[in-house]
């Protein structure tokens, strides 16, 4: 057991250190494209494309929930050993994908096109490209649905470093295709659309032809269809689509409330917000990744105090990350947007300061979230889930409707993604024997001590050097100051006895490699 513990380790590290690779190169690249983005479409093009994606978005309603259950069918299959059972399980898997890509293009076809046309604030003159936008979405979409399986088959397999490499080159590619844009004379909208379906219909075929020439489980035929196991993926997404709905409301949703409520400017600054949102969530999502496929497998086994284990130090290294990117982002937002994109609206460092927040909230329970899902008993978890999740939706509308302003969105958000972490432990603790105490000693309080700590700190370093200009100098002084004195307090009050002594022999260890 031991050995298997300590090769299990070694797997995370390395599927980490493989995805922190791919996060590191597309989290900057990201970042400027995001930039060449803004200047090739404009501030109009770029919030109605976030607009557009709010209602394509809508249609995770369905796929989403199916899509968690099929990856999770896949690694528990996988975990099992058994080849023909594999085989039947992703056959079924593609088929499922199959029905639910119909489904979507009825639905997109019908109420997406509606509301675009109807309801959604569209700048005079924009309608033809911004219906462009939504067809090039429904078919990424579909293509997306159809390369699920093989995705959570690279998953499920921890072949993390093709996936880490495959990431980079599809970030290169949306760079490219932005200079393209820049240098168009016709319709930047439009053809930013199209070529970014290409590339996504590209990335997704690499994607297939991998899997089918690594993986043996990897199997297709369209008559290869369990029932039962159809019936089992639907109760299960079933459960998780309550879960899901609720999500997807409060997210995409909120974006098309935002449309309509103030329009694409706004959808272009909370559109940028996500961008910075998605390089850091990329960032710490790789970490949760990693430590996926490992808990999945170890509940199917029923080592349930490794799982614990792998939980609280998986849980408190999220936030620890989260902290050390959350954390000098908010402090230094203005200065960021700044030198990466020149002069914006002051709500664009407010939008990102909120959402840094909100990441901070939402990362805080991903890997109980990834508990829940290895156990399959989701019924009770999803009604109390939806019912705490669903209610940013409503109430995002009311504040609106009543003339609230739209920082209020994000307050609302923040406080309903840190309660249904209380949802969690209580289906959690039904399903496992987890202490709440042995959790609240070896990861909430350390978290909340580093974080109040890191916050103070950060906040004076700010202060000294406010008397310098915004300018790429201060921005590195001042970050780098936050990042070390942040790390200091994870070291200092964030790690147990055990953890500081493997991080002094692993600092030795590189001193001695250099001296050498």
């Amino acid at each position: 057991m031991p050995n298997d513990i300590s090769q299990n380790n070694k797997r995370i590290a390395k599927n980490t250190i493989a995805l922190y690779f791919r996060t590191f190169i597309t989290m900057i690249v990201g970042l400027y494209t995001g930039r060449v983005m803004l200047q090739a479409l404009g501030v109009d093009n770029y919030g109605i494309n976030v607009a557009i994606g709010g209602i394509v978005g809508m249609t995770s309603l369905i796929t989403g929930a199916m899509s968690g259950a099929i990856s999770r069918f896949i690694t528990v299959a996988l975990g099992s050993g058994d080849l023909s059972r594999q085989r039947v399980v992703f056959s079924t898997s593609v088929n499922v994908q199959i029905l639910l890509s119909l489904f979507v293009v009825l639905a997109l076809e019908i109420l997406g096109v509606w509301f675009l046309n109807v309801e959604a604030k569209i700048p005079e003159g924009r309608m033809t490209a911004a219906n462009w936008v939504l067809q090039c979405g429904i078919i990424t979409t579909v293509v997306g649905l159809l390369s699920s399986p093989y995705n959570a088959a690279i998953i499920a397999h921890e072949h993390m470093s093709v996936y880490a490499y495959m990431s980079i080159i599809d970030v290169m590619a949306k760079l490219g295709i932005c200079f393209m844009v820049m240098a168009y004379n016709g319709d930047c909208l439009i053809l930013f659309a199209l070529l970014q379906m290409i590339v996504q219909m590209m990335m997704q075929c690499f994607y297939m032809i991998y899997c089918h020439r690594h993986f043996a489980d990897v199997s297709y035929h369209i008559h290869r269809f369990d029932n039962s196991l159809f019936k089992e993926m639907t109760l299960f997404s079933g459960w998780s689509f309550m879960n899901h709905s609720a999500w997807v409301f409060s997210t995409q949703g909120v974006n098309m409330l935002i449309n309509v409520f103030f329009g694409v400017a706004f959808n272009a600054a909370r559109g940028i917000a996500i961008t910075v949102n998605g390089a850091v969530q990329g960032f710490v999502g790789s970490f949760s990744m990693a430590f996926g496929p490992q808990l999945v497998k170890s509940y199917a086994v029923g080592d349930y105090e490794y799982v614990i284990s792998l939980n609280n130090r998986g849980t408190k290294f999220i936030w620890f990350l989260m902290c050390l990117l959350a954390i000098p982002i908010i402090i230094e937002a203005d200065t960021l947007l700044y030198l990466w994109l020149g002069d914006v609206p002051n709500y664009f460092s407010l939008f990102l300061r909120l959402t840094m927040i909100e990441s901070l909230a939402v990362q805080s329970g991903a890997l109980l979230l990834r508990l829940i899902q290895a156990d399959g008993r989701m019924r009770t978890y999803s009604v109390r889930a939806s019912l705490v999740i669903g209610s940013i939706f409503p109430l995002t509308w009311l504040w609106l409707y009543l003339g609230g302003p739209i920082w209020g969105v994000y307050i609302v958000s923040s406080v309903a993604f840190l309660m249904i972490n209380v949802v969690r432990y209580i289906s959690i603790r039904a399903m496992v024997p987890f202490s709440m105490r042995q959790h609240i000693k070896e990861c909430l309080f350390p978290c909340v001590v580093v974080t109040t700590m890191s916050v103070i700190g950060a906040l004076g370093i700010s202060n000294i050097f406010n008397i310098m200009e915004q300018n790429i100098l201060r921005f590195f002084i001042v970050v780098s100051s936050v990042i070390l004195w942040t790390l200091f307090n994870i070291y200092l009050f964030g790690l147990s006895h055990r953890e500081r002594e493997f991080v002094k022999l692993k600092i030795c260890d590189v001193i001695l490699k250099i001296k050498s």
